[in-house]
């Protein structure tokens, strides 16, 4: 079963996405890599008229696309989707390493496919995103981290890369800053300061005055277009569609901070479940971060098989139906959802929220009891058939 879903989920996305990419731009690939060849010819990267929107990733992200830059735009474009596909499959491998010690082919098969299904995994392929890139860096560094204290170097390597990237991983230092991984936070620190400090040698210093003036002013001033368009799915932008007031959508969001960074603090200060706490930060930062895009949520691919691994230590159906109706809500997208009530539009946030509150449940609770099943019940019929045995 898990290979003919595996098979069919993968010829569908090859089939949709692999002729598309070498015939299209990918728009969010494309700023990066214009930018880089910018950097290349010593020419403003952030003022670039063939930018199709301002280009909000900071000047250390270009560098690891100078590479790139250096070929045709279809070879540059092709090389990163393979790279992409190639950190899907590994992020799935990492995840069930760091959740469950041991890979079974089969749970492996089966995530793999349900990330291949996934809208925001298709969309970020589409666009050219580095959000499966930088969740691969992110969980090489927690496996690493776990599996020897001797790993923190690379760990932190890997880690500070994936904040080069994506500059919002940063929130994931506060995180294992609490997990007292003192080297890793340090090393990561370092490599990043490093990479500033490149950008500041080869480059004139106006390069990050231009990225600031053209690209964060902009995107923290709350009132540029795209923070109310469909595709965000955070808590701003779900106040945005249902809260004409300006003053009161930023405090719905402030208010929603200053509760969930602290809650997510004590919860993994509480609990010392590496897993589940590395699950519920991925959740809270796709909840409060003012652009939580769409494509960013295949960061959550950690999280679905986290709680699934412990709702099928509890062997509660309810978590289970709540888990898949999660998915199916994250993996769902409108193809013109001005069709439908906006009440029903930000399916991504509702997922989320569904995760988060069961995440929460399980870093609540001392200890996870297994339910009491009847062997002919329904449910336990369910559990059977998921552990493939």
């Amino acid at each position: 079963m898990a290979v003919i879903f595996f098979l069919a989920s993968f010829i569908l996305i090859t089939r949709r996405n692999l002729p598309w990419i070498y015939s299209s731009i990918g728009p969010d690939f494309t700023e990066v890599w214009i930018s880089a060849k910018d950097l290349i010819a010593t020419k403003g990267p952030y003022l670039d008229p063939n930018l199709y929107w301002p280009n909000a990733y900071p000047p250390i992200t270009e560098i690891f696309f100078l590479p790139l830059a250096l070929l045709s735009h279809q070879k540059a474009l092709v090389i990163f989707t393979y790279i992409s596909f190639a950190s899907i499959i590994g992020s799935v491998f990492l995840t069930l390493k760091i959740a469950m010690k041991k890979v079974p082919w089969y749970y492996f098969l089966l995530f793999l496919g349900f990330s291949f299904m996934s809208f925001p995994v298709k969309f970020s392929l589409g666009m050219g995103q580095v959000n499966i890139i930088v969740l691969f860096l992110l969980l090489f560094a927690v496996f690493l981290e776990i599996k020897s204290p001797k790993n923190s170097l690379l760990a932190g390597l890997s880690l500070g890369v994936a904040i080069a990237i994506k500059p919002i991983f940063t929130f994931f230092l506060l995180f294992f800053t609490l997990k007292k991984s003192w080297k890793l936070v340090f090393i990561s620190i370092l490599t990043v300061t490093v990479l500033v400090l490149a950008t500041l040698i080869f480059w004139p210093p106006q390069i990050w005055i231009s990225w600031y003036q053209s690209a964060i002013l902009p995107l923290n001033s709350f009132t540029a277009p795209y923070m109310y368009v469909y595709s965000n799915q955070g808590v701003f932008g779900f106040a945005a569609w249902f809260v004409s007031n300006f003053s009161a959508r930023i405090y719905i969001h402030t208010t929603a901070m200053v509760i969930l960074i602290p809650l997510a603090v004590y919860l993994v200060l509480k609990n010392k479940d590496f897993d589940l706490g590395l699950s519920f930060f991925i959740i809270t930062l796709l909840l409060f971060d003012t652009t939580s895009w769409q494509h960013h949520f295949v960061w959550l691919m950690f999280p679905f098989v986290v709680l699934f691994i412990n709702i099928f230590k509890s062997k509660k159906v309810v978590l289970l139906g709540l888990l898949i109706f999660s998915y199916l809500l994250v993996s769902w997208v409108f193809k013109d959802p001005n069709h439908f009530p906006v009440i029903l539009r930000p399916t991504q946030f509702y997922g989320n929220v569904i995760l988060w509150g069961m995440n929460f449940y399980f870093l609540s609770i001392r200890q996870i009891k297994s339910t009491k099943l009847d062997n002919n019940s329904i449910g336990n019929k369910i559990f059977k058939f998921l552990n493939f045995s």
